[in-house]
């Protein structure tokens, strides 16, 4: 049952490409006005949200000190290396945005599946409703929350131990899988190996030395949210820009990341690194390129990658930059069109096709 274990962890992954997408073919598509809304600070659902979330007591360090506050056990779960990337994606976004829903379709045809009911069964997770949000690292951890006290794994066909006061790990034992692991009834742990959900559960437990996570709590708002380590970002650029990639390695130390999918799919960069001249240097290299790549796509008559263009923004600040991009929902149709044909039996992409789905409008799967 080991394809089983790897099933389990690509869905678990929901979201993880749904802002990493190519622009594809976008000359067929219509033009669109762009409903954008970037974000660029919390709002007060988000800050309430993320107040309700720290349910997780901080270490008391010394008592005669004042407490201090509560944590997010996700954030928590986090490695805390600041050469990890890391994207925490919001699953209501994710299945209530339209291209939340369409990328939802992708997934189940690139499984070959209907829906999600067979995992359902097999594992006890609702996808759609158990999780809450789906942290993916750079590193060798998926972090899984939500609400899972119906979750098995007996079909994995693996060993179960206990580890620390909360936790255990569900081992396949047929050779290479996933280590699945859980803590309470709230985190689920996804490892390349043991050592991975061990780390995780002694950062819950307070079995290390209390580091800063890696993804502030402050800074966890928008449908996704992260930062990006300098060599995640420059290998995304290696084969368009590799002088910029280049560059980027030596100037930026962190990319701080948020994106709103409520619409269109609208993403703010945070730009920073150690030293402030190296940073302006290149915020003013990105921002040139893009001027240059409108005139061009304006010349090929790229309507759609014009808008795009004409949307996306780099502001220098002190030794940081913020860059704003946006994905129209017309282009992200376009890029994911062939799996949603094949979901939805043929149709058009972004419509409904003339195949039976089981899924409910707009591609939302069940």
């Amino acid at each position: 049952m080991r394809h089983r274990a790897w099933l389990l962890a690509a869905v678990l992954l929901l979201g993880l490409a749904a802002w990493l997408m190519s622009r594809g073919d976008v000359e067929a598509t219509p033009p669109k006005k762009a409903r954008v809304e970037f974000p660029r600070g919390p709002r007060e659902p988000e800050l309430e949200r993320s107040l309700r979330r720290r349910t997780l007591p901080s270490p008391v360090l010394d008592p005669s000190a004042a407490p201090r506050p509560s944590r997010d056990p996700l954030l928590t779960a986090l490695p805390t290396d600041r050469a990890t990337s890391a994207v925490v994606f919001e699953a209501s976004a994710i299945k209530e945005s339209p291209a939340g829903k369409l990328w939802l379709d992708c997934m189940l045809a690139k499984l070959e599946m209907d829906s999600f009911d067979d995992l359902e069964d097999e594992f006890g997770i609702d996808v759609l409703e158990d999780i809450d949000r789906i942290a993916a690292t750079s590193g060798p951890l998926v972090v899984v929350s939500g609400q899972f006290p119906s979750a098995r794994f007996d079909s994995l066909r693996g060993s179960r131990r206990a580890y620390g006061a909360r936790g255990a790990l569900f081992e396949d034992e047929e050779g290479p899988s996933p280590v699945f692991g859980r803590w309470g009834d709230g985190l689920l742990l996804v490892g390349r190996d043991a050592e991975a959900v061990e780390a995780a559960i002694d950062r819950l437990e307070d079995k290390v030395a209390p580091a800063p996570p890696v993804i502030p709590e402050w800074a966890s708002y928008g449908d996704a949210y992260g930062v990006l380590s300098a060599d995640d970002v420059a290998e995304l650029l290696e084969g368009s820009a590799p002088d910029i990639a280049e560059r980027l390695r030596g100037a930026v130390g962190q990319v701080e990341l948020h994106v709103d999918a409520s619409e269109d799919v609208a993403i703010v960069a945070d730009v920073t690194g150690p030293v402030a001249a190296d940073v302006d240097d290149l915020g003013k290299t990105l921002g040139t390129a893009l001027s240059l790549a409108r005139l061009k796509a304006q010349s090929d008559g790229e309507e759609q990658l014009v808008e795009l263009l004409d949307l996306a923004r780099v502001s220098p600040r002190n030794g940081r930059f913020s860059m704003d991009l946006a994905l129209p929902l017309p282009m992200i149709q376009k890029a994911m069109g062939r799996c949603v044909e094949r979901r939805r039996g043929g149709g058009a992409p972004g419509e409904e096709g003339t195949g039976e789905t089981r899924g409910g409008e707009g591609g939302e799967a069940r």
